[in-house]
């Protein structure tokens, strides 16, 4: 069990249980790329329930924490939507609460939630991912702050235009780089976090 505090300072105690991810399933829907068999993204976009514990797609789940704000919230409201009843909060009340630092430590919380959730010979796995994950992300936005300081008035201009810098293109939509692809992610799920070759 995780606890995090809102921005006006609640404590919530977060513990992902099969009850709590089958009600995320119920009540969470994403939209995420369709897989090909052999595992890449075919370019069509598909909406399903987010099942937080399917282990065959813990790198997409991971991705969907890391990067879908929005949706984090609602996850956390499925899963405390007894504490947040308790308290006699609305839903809007509860996500109302949460951004900035708040909305970070919950996502760290949920994180640590989900790759705890899992039987000691798959943890370890899904935590080398985590980790790696982390890693690359640390690295990319790394990359962009460096891009940025660097960035001249004219090419904010271009960028104001729909047209983004030169030094963001390694940056895609889901936060991957080229650099790791969709492939090389689920590689590293079922190779125990190895670095792709």
């Amino acid at each position: 069990m995780r606890e995090f505090k809102d921005e006006e300072g609640r404590p919530w105690r977060l513990a992902l249980t099969v009850s709590a991810a089958l009600r995320v399933r119920d009540m969470v829907t994403v939209t995420v790329d369709e897989l090909s068999a052999d595992g890449e993204p075919t370019g069509v976009k598909m909406s399903k329930p987010l099942d937080l514990i399917d282990i065959s797609s813990i790198s997409q789940t991971l991705q969907v924490v890391r990067n879908q704000y929005a949706t984090v919230g609602e996850v956390l409201y499925a899963i405390l939507v007894a504490q947040v009843e308790e308290r006699k909060l609305t839903r809007d009340q509860f996500l109302d609460a949460l951004r900035g630092d708040s909305l970070d430590a919950a996502v760290v919380a949920l994180e640590q939630e989900i790759v705890d959730f899992f039987p000691l010979r798959l943890r370890k796995m899904v935590g080398l991912l985590a980790a790696k994950m982390a890693e690359v992300t640390s690295e990319l936005l790394d990359r962009a702050e460096a891009g940025l300081a660097t960035v001249t008035a004219d090419q904010v201009s271009g960028a104001a235009s729909g047209k983004p810098p030169e030094f963001l293109a390694p940056i895609q939509e889901t936060g991957r780089s080229d650099s790791l692809s969709r492939h090389e992610t689920q590689n590293l799920s079922t190779n125990g976090g190895t670095q792709p070759t």
